[in-house]
């Protein structure tokens, strides 16, 4: 997926492809974060949920035929089928620019600011290398979804099985005359929107850099609804931080539902119950064990207290167990990460992690690198933003790795000894963010040679420098 950005804050142009894994490099200020939350509004439940509003309201450019036909014609009937296939082969890349289109109108309430106008705002996706894949999924879909009060007393269907092209959507009797047209087409259209929208991503999920703050609170269980694609989602998310009269960014509220549910789902068959369902999730269950016993180095475990808050404690020796305030700066760093990954995490979802190195020594940052290697590896997505030479010269290591013969042998060399965590150069892209000195503005640049070697003059300007100024105090 290539996307476009022009006039984000500082962000003058960027042309960025997303790959498995995307690096964002840069100074301070440069719009790294932003343009990485930009994406994560878009793409996410946030965009989802501004789009389907506005397409209801009719503040959308597009009005999509198909859809509206099948809509006319399940009222006549009572039952439509809409290939759902050719219609998005038609207007997916239309429906994802149209979502971009209405950013500017929202991304103050997604940043919580009023200080920013984003007026010039202009974003633009093109899907020609990932629209296949993006196909792929809706096909594989499946969709049983009821609008009612229970499944005997459900006024509309919508139902699409795997590998059926067609979505089907029905009533019983008389029971769409029962239904306030503003119902009738949320329900039509939200499900259809969504079916889209997860084509790009089954899921996606933020770790702010605030993460390491937020995630000592206790944690609220309040939240009912899985994280995810949710008509309610804009609106419901802020309650939790609207009592304390402060707006929090999208990004970080996104991250108090992420816990919430993870709490929620910790100590329940909720997992249990989904990978016994779909086996393939209990790879992302080991990969929480090794977080916590090869680089946490100690578990993480929830603890009710006496006004049935849960908190999330750091065992890092036996019967030794700490509040989260007060343990390492490494363990509320990777803490969100493992209970991502324990709790939540599934095959296709797009992780944004802002500034992974944190509080690491370059130890660690090297073995992250190297454990994020197996996210991907392991089918997820991965966009990080990072200041750390350290990640950059390990990913091109990880890279170079991949072309050696003998994987078993050189995995020795490396910090985890995994040889999963090897990726191959198409799986990766990587950009440098820079101020221009005349304009003042920041273009974007791809640093990623095709032979797998960055240019990251970024860090190795500051060497330099540090090093010329030594030979001059000689």
């Amino acid at each position: 997926m290539k996307v476009t950005i022009q006039n984000l804050g500082i962000l003058q142009h960027a042309e960025i492809e997303l790959k498995p894994l995307t690096v964002f490099i840069g100074l301070n200020g440069t719009g790294k974060t932003w343009t990485a939350h930009t994406l994560s509004a878009i793409l996410g439940p946030y965009g989802y949920s501004k789009y389907l509003k506005a397409y209801l309201t009719g503040k959308v450019a597009q009005t999509y035929p198909p859809l509206q036909a099948a809509m006319t014609k399940l009222l006549e009937q009572g039952s439509v089928q809409l290939d759902i296939l050719q219609f998005a082969n038609d207007y997916l890349e239309t429906y994802v620019n149209d979502v971009a289109r209405l950013a500017p109108t929202w991304m103050r309430s997604f940043l919580a600011t009023n200080r920013v106008n984003f007026d010039q705002l202009q974003v633009s996706f093109q899907l020609a290398a990932t629209k296949a894949e993006c196909l792929a999924k809706i096909q594989t879909a499946t969709i049983d979804r009821q609008l009612g009060v229970g499944r005997d007393k459900a006024l509309l269907h919508a139902l699409k099985e795997a590998g059926n092209a067609t979505i089907h959507f029905y009533s019983e009797g008389d029971s769409l005359e029962k239904l306030p047209p503003k119902a009738f087409k949320l329900f039509v259209a939200g499900e259809v929107f969504k079916l889209f929208h997860q084509s790009f991503f089954t899921g996606l999920y933020v770790l702010p850099t605030e993460r390491t703050t937020f995630i000592t609170f206790p944690i609220s269980t309040a939240a009912k609804e899985e994280i995810g694609i949710q008509d309610n989602f804009a609106e419901n998310v802020q309650t939790a931080v609207e009592k304390h009269g402060e707006r929090l960014t999208g990004t970080i509220q996104h991250f108090l539902t992420m816990t919430a549910i993870a709490s929620r789902i910790e100590g329940s068959v909720d997992r249990q119950d989904q990978i016994r369902e779909n086996p393939d999730l209990q790879k992302f269950v080991k990969l929480a064990d090794f977080l916590e016993q090869e680089i946490l180095r100690g578990s993480l475990q929830f603890e009710t207290d006496a006004m049935g808050r849960k908190k999330l404690l750091f065992q890092y020796a036996k019967e030794a167990r700490l509040e989260m305030p007060i343990a390492s700066a490494m363990a509320k760093e990777l803490a969100p990460l493992a209970l991502y990954l324990r709790y939540l995490a599934t095959p296709g979802e797009w992780l944004i992690f802002d500034e992974p190195e944190m509080n690491l020594h370059p130890a660690l940052q090297v073995e992250l690198m190297e454990f994020l290697g197996m996210l991907v590896n392991a089918g997820l997505q991965v966009l990080i933003t990072t200041h750390s030479p350290y990640l950059v010269d390990h990913l091109i290591n990880l890279m170079q790795a991949t072309k050696h013969p003998d994987h078993e042998n050189i995995k020795k060399l490396f910090y985890l000894e995994q040889p999963h965590a090897f990726l191959v150069r198409a799986q990766v892209s990587a950009y440098l963010f820079r101020e221009d000195e005349d304009s003042e503005k920041v273009t974007v640049r791809n640093i990623l040679t095709e032979d797998g070697l960055m240019d990251w003059e970024t860090f190795s300007n500051v060497s330099e420098d540090v090093s010329a100024i030594y030979s001059q105090l000689l």
